[in-house]
């Protein structure tokens, strides 16, 4: 079966690495343009700082960086595009490319909540792709979440039936979540940061519409009562999340514990490449789960950062406290936006 032509739009970022990473030998998708800043036009992809673990990937190592440019895009036919744009340069050049024909997986914000744009991870909300009908171009815009929103609707994907009332979170998120440079070593060495600049809105907001309902072309918000509060700590990848629910009616350890443990990913994503096999790990260890030995969880190879831990359960009446882990630039970044492409591609939509 042919490919689809894709290109990485931001490609030198840490996101855009990943990108590169998880579209080396895809069996979807074929990597025909890399997209950058104009001080990098022209340059080979080698060239590039290596930003994650193993660095550039040979097979595409002889790259030209392209423009950020939809023209360009166009010329090269690409069929799909994986933003890695921050949000400001995203507001444009993602809307251009939607209105030629590009269908963009953005790891960007600046569409999120936007009634007719879905906030996707397959899991939790698959249905919400359908939203895509609803935007007036030939192309389309899917986003992945923030990424401390991901790992926390993942979490509470065996819960949600139980009936949710009230969250009650506190993220503590790895500096990698800041992008590169990120920030000073005068700033967060020995110390905690106790706020991170629009991320506990995005929580909210993103977090009660990605568990929302599909209905008649429009998303139906969660009605949750959801508090948060995001600390930025000097961990390099993965955010930890202490999650407080509380649900409509009183549950047994037991319950809660079934749930988790037996949780299967839905059929429309099982076996998508970049799907792992148990995309939720239970620990029961009282000190897990750690980013140190937890944040690359996920079976096959592919998947690796692509499933979540969680542990520190305990149950109370109608409330559930655990700990969650997650990959915040696998899972929450650029593995996600490739999932989403993934079952956009099972669904013909490509």
């Amino acid at each position: 079966m042919k490919k689809v032509r894709c290109a990485v739009l931001g490609a030198t970022g840490v996101v855009g690495q990943n990108f590169l990473r998880l579209l080396v030998a895809h069996p979807n998708f074929e990597l025909v343009a890399i997209c950058a800043s104009d001080v990098r036009v022209g340059l080979k992809l080698a060239s590039a700082k290596e930003q994650v673990d193993g660095g550039i990937p040979i097979e595409f190592a002889d790259l030209v960086f392209d423009p950020i440019d939809v023209d360009v895009l166009a010329a090269k036919q690409v069929q799909v595009a994986f933003s890695a744009l921050p949000a400001d340069v995203a507001k444009e050049v993602e809307k251009e490319a939607a209105r030629r024909g590009i269908k963009v997986f953005s790891n960007a914000g600046a569409y999120r909540m936007e009634k007719d744009v879905p906030i996707l991870i397959p899991e939790v909300n698959h249905a919400h792709l359908a939203l895509v009908r609803e935007q007036d171009t030939p192309g389309f815009i899917v986003t992945n979440a923030n990424c401390t929103a991901t790992g926390l609707a993942m979490a509470l994907l065996p819960i949600i039936p139980f009936g949710i009332r009230k969250l009650v979170i506190a993220s503590y998120q790895a500096i990698s979540g800041a992008g590169y440079p990120g920030l000073s070593a005068l700033d967060i060495l020995g110390n905690v940061i106790p706020y991170i600049s629009n991320e506990e809105v995005k929580l909210r907001q993103e977090c009660t519409k990605i568990c929302g309902a599909l209905r008649g072309g429009a998303i139906a918000a969660a009605d949750w009562e959801v508090h948060a509060h995001c600390i930025r700590v000097g961990t390099l990848i993965g955010h930890l999340i202490s999650v407080h629910v509380e649900l409509q009616s009183e549950i047994s350890l037991q319950e809660v514990q079934d749930a988790i443990m037996h949780y299967q990913t839905p059929q429309p994503i099982a076996g998508l490449p970049t799907s792992p096999d148990v995309p939720i790990y239970y620990l029961e260890q009282v000190d897990r789960p750690q980013p140190r030995y937890d944040v690359m969880l996920g079976t096959p190879p592919r998947t690796r950062g692509m499933a979540i831990a969680i542990g520190r359960l305990e149950v109370a009446r109608n409330v559930i406290r655990f700990v969650t882990l997650s990959n915040n630039l696998i899972r929450g970044a650029a593995g996600g936006s490739v999932l989403n492409a993934e079952l956009a591609h099972r669904q013909g939509m490509l």
